[in-house]
């Protein structure tokens, strides 16, 4: 029996069994192409339709609206790039927060945009009226993630469309569109897309349980946006290439799940990670980064004094303990722009670990990663 501790389920969920059970038979036995007029073919599309009905329903949009890909950075990218394309003859502003993931900030840079960033306080907090504020007549598209990745703070995404939709009705204009990266969202909060009144909203399959290389971008009807790729007609012209049906059938089984045991699941992760909270945060030099209240209930990123959080990690992972210095998509030793966004010092940043509960996660793997943590401290220090 496996004895490790994974804390890391912001990087990346292990696959759902009922995700699994549901990819299979498609793997083993669905081998056609949708795009095909034949039996095996139209077998193929009949799951590929039932896969965007689902994702659609638990996103509260219309099968048509989602456009599966192949996770979330490609999602951003299609959200950027192609509301950028459709108004180019408006103009190429785009307002983001200055703790976005690394994909929206990639993303904009790659599109040629003319950027405003706007910043967090020191809890993460991004204020809707510095938004709005930063709004121009050419502002295109604004960009603000549901629930922060490394330090798991959530952002109001629906007040900030309220008072995005005001400033658009009183110009009488359909700019700027609003996208929300929800990767880590689904797990624990609703995603409802006429709830939050978004545009585009990003999702992630292996963040929800699903298999990794799948994902989707709900693109609201009516919603300006252009195709940025040359290709085949797939995805209704939005995205070309064969679908990944397998891939789309275990990320719609998985986000079913996650929606199904979201409130239970919530409840009992909160309970854990507020006992992993006082755990650490009773060690001598030890502090929390981020809202302690407004955050996901599985996340916990902290500051441990007089160490370097890359060696920590290493040493977490030699006792049998997976966390994090922050984001995977970072890679190397690049310092947390997130963490430097909430105003911390060079040392704090350094000395920052992310622990992300999960399904698997007891209270004894939250009593044993406290005992470690500071036996491994007491050591390095």
């Amino acid at each position: 029996m496996d004895s490790r501790i994974y804390l890391d389920h912001a990087a990346a969920a292990p696959l759902s069994p009922a995700a699994w059970m549901a990819m299979e038979p498609v793997l083993m036995h669905e081998w056609g192409n949708p795009s095909s007029l034949h039996k095996e073919g139209v077998n193929a599309a009949n799951i590929l339709r039932a896969a965007h009905e689902s994702i659609a329903k638990c996103v509260g949009s219309r099968a048509d609206e989602i456009v599966l890909t192949s996770g979330a950075t490609e999602s951003i990218n299609l959200a950027v790039l192609g509301t950028l394309k459709a108004g180019s003859m408006r103009g190429k502003h785009v307002v983001t927060v200055a703790t976005e993931h690394t994909a929206v900030l990639g993303a904009i840079r790659a599109a040629g945009a003319d950027v405003t960033i706007v910043p967090v306080d020191g809890r993460g907090h991004v204020d809707t009226d510095a938004i709005i504020s930063a709004l121009r007549e050419d502002t295109i598209l604004v960009s603000v993630m549901m629930a922060n990745n490394e330090i798991g703070v959530i952002h109001d995404v629906h007040h900030i469309s309220k008072a995005i939709d005001a400033w658009r009705k009183k110009r009488g204009s359909v700019y700027p569109l609003f996208h929300s990266d929800a990767s880590q969202a689904p797990n624990y909060l609703s995603v409802d897309v006429g709830v939050l009144h978004v545009d585009l909203l990003t999702l992630s399959s292996p963040k929800v349980y699903g298999p990794k290389g799948a994902g989707a971008l709900c693109i609201r009807r009516n919603a300006p946006w252009s195709s940025v790729f040359g290709g085949g007609k797939q995805e209704s012209g939005r995205r070309p290439g064969t679908e990944n049906i397998a891939g789309a059938v275990g990320f719609a089984s998985a986000l079913s799940e996650s929606v199904a045991i979201r409130d239970r699941e919530s409840s009992r992760l909160l309970v854990l990670r507020e006992q992993l909270v006082d755990g650490l945060l009773a060690i001598r030099g030890t502090t929390l980064n981020g809202d302690r209240i407004r955050r996901l209930p599985n996340n916990l990123n902290v500051a441990f004094d007089g160490v370097e959080g890359e060696e920590l990690v290493l040493r977490l992972d030699a006792a049998g303990i997976a966390a994090s210095t922050g984001s995977a998509c970072k890679g190397g030793s690049e310092p947390s722009h997130v963490l430097a966004a909430l105003g911390l010092n060079t040392d704090r940043i350094n000395g920052s670990v992310r622990f992300t509960l999960g399904r698997s996660t007891t209270a004894a793997d939250i009593h044993r990663t406290v005992f470690v943590v500071q036996e491994i401290l007491e050591k390095m220090r």
